[in-house]
């Protein structure tokens, strides 16, 4: 008989002024058929009522005054107290069984042999009727993953549907340079993967997303050039051909 591990899980959910989106999200952690021990919102200064919201329906809330999506997530991961972190975004919708195949996956990851597993990223679909979503969401991510793949080696986490080891956080949190606001934190913090460790990419682990990212001409440029900055700011850290040749000798 298999003995299934249960891990404590800690949710993490960064938010600026999404009071109703946030709403949603945590109605979604609420119907989880395993419960984490904590859901985390980090404030990073709403004026809106997000804190209210996130008071009244049982989060935790972590107070973060320095602006920026760095210094947000951070402050949830350094707060959090499970053996796990898994980070939505607040416009994020969990099925009820998405926590129960986080620890399924996790135990999975931890009987095969290779790179230890520090990170679980997972897909997801933009909450547009029919099938739309699902095949911009495939297109989108797909794009993400691919490129950024050939940066780092191995998949990049995906911070809107994503679970770290909090072990590992703590083992790299200080080679991070938080103020470095206009990076991809998500991205970011996949180039502090060590050779010996790698992140799993778990095309069942979705979550459902609101379709903003795609909204506007200017925003899907800004998002591309902060995917440029992110890469040449990890490069100026570690050059690619250093880093992709520290895996294949790890290997």
């Amino acid at each position: 008989m298999t003995i299934e591990i249960q891990r404590s899980i800690s949710i993490v959910i960064p938010c600026l002024n999404d009071a109703v989106l946030l709403e949603q999200c945590l109605n979604s952690i609420i119907a989880q058929t395993f419960q984490p021990e904590e859901v985390i919102v980090v404030d990073n200064g709403s004026t809106d009522n997000s804190v209210e919201v996130a008071n009244r329906m049982g989060a935790r809330v972590v107070h973060e005054p320095l602006k920026g999506i760095t210094w947000a997530s951070a402050a949830g991961y350094n707060s959090a107290r499970g053996d796990l972190i898994v980070r939505f975004d607040a416009d994020c919708v969990i099925p009820p069984d998405y926590l129960s195949h986080v620890i399924s996956t996790w135990n999975r990851s931890e009987k095969t042999p290779g790179r230890t597993v520090v990170a679980l990223t997972g897909a997801g679909n933009f909450d547009i009727p029919g099938r739309r979503g699902e095949w911009l969401a495939a297109l989108y991510l797909g794009a993400y993953r691919w490129s950024t793949k050939q940066a780092l080696g191995h998949y990049p986490i995906f911070g809107s549907n994503s679970v770290i080891s909090r072990q590992w956080w703590e083992d790299v949190k200080e080679k991070i340079t938080l103020s470095k606001t206009f990076v991809h934190e998500d991205m970011y913090f996949s180039f502090f993967v060590r050779p010996h460790e790698t992140v799993w990419f778990q095309k069942s682990l979705k979550v459902s997303m609101h379709p903003r990212a795609l909204m506007g001409v200017r925003q899907s440029f800004i998002r591309l050039l902060r995917g440029f900055y992110t890469i040449k700011t990890a490069w100026e850290r570690e050059p690619v051909q250093q880093r992709l040749k520290s895996r294949r000798n790890w290997s």
